[in-house]
C-alpha cells in the first residue's frame, strides 16, 4: 500500500477550510484530514471508473490549534508521487487573508499526476 502524509501548518485555529476531491484512476483511493482524533474528511474512491468524479467536496471551521494532517491511501499502488502547489491569498495590502493547497497525485507509472486532486482553502474568519 503506498500512502502520501502531509502538515498542512498553515491552516491556524480560527481558519474556515473548503476542500474538494478528484480522482480519475483505475485504483481504489481513501483520503483523510484529521486534526488530532477528529476527522474533517473522509472519502474513499470505491469502484473501478476511470471517468472523471468527486468523491467529496465540504468545509468546517477549524477550531483547534492542531495541525490538520492530510493522508492519502492507495492500497494497489507501490509508489505515489506528488506535484504541489501552494500559497497565501492576500488582500489588496498584501497581508495574508488565506492559504491554498492543490495536490496532483500519481498512482502508477504513466506520470500524468491527475489520479487524484485535492484542493484545500483557509481563509481567516471574520470576528
Amino acid at each position: 500500500m503506498a500512502s502520501l502524509t502531509f502538515e498542512l501548518e498553515q491552516f491556524s485555529k480560527g481558519y474556515f477550510l473548503a476542500w474538494i476531491v478528484t480522482t480519475q484512476c483505475w485504483n481504489k483511493v481513501e483520503v483523510t484530514l484529521k486534526v488530532g482524533n477528529t476527522e474533517y474528511l473522509h472519502a474513499s474512491k470505491t469502484n473501478r471508473s476511470t471517468g472523471l468524479q468527486v468523491i467529496t467536496q465540504s468545509s468546517r471551521d477549524h477550531n483547534s490549534g492542531e495541525t490538520p494532517i492530510l493522508t492519502i491511501n492507495v492500497p494497489e499502488s507501490a509508489q505515489l508521487k506528488q506535484s504541489t502547489t501552494s500559497g497565501a491569498i492576500t488582500d489588496l495590502r498584501a497581508r495574508k487573508v488565506g492559504y491554498v493547497y492543490d495536490f496532483c497525485i500519481e498512482d502508477q507509472d504513466d506520470e500524468d499526476y491527475n489520479d487524484v486532486y485535492i484542493n484545500i482553502v483557509g481563509w481567516a474568519k471574520k470576528g
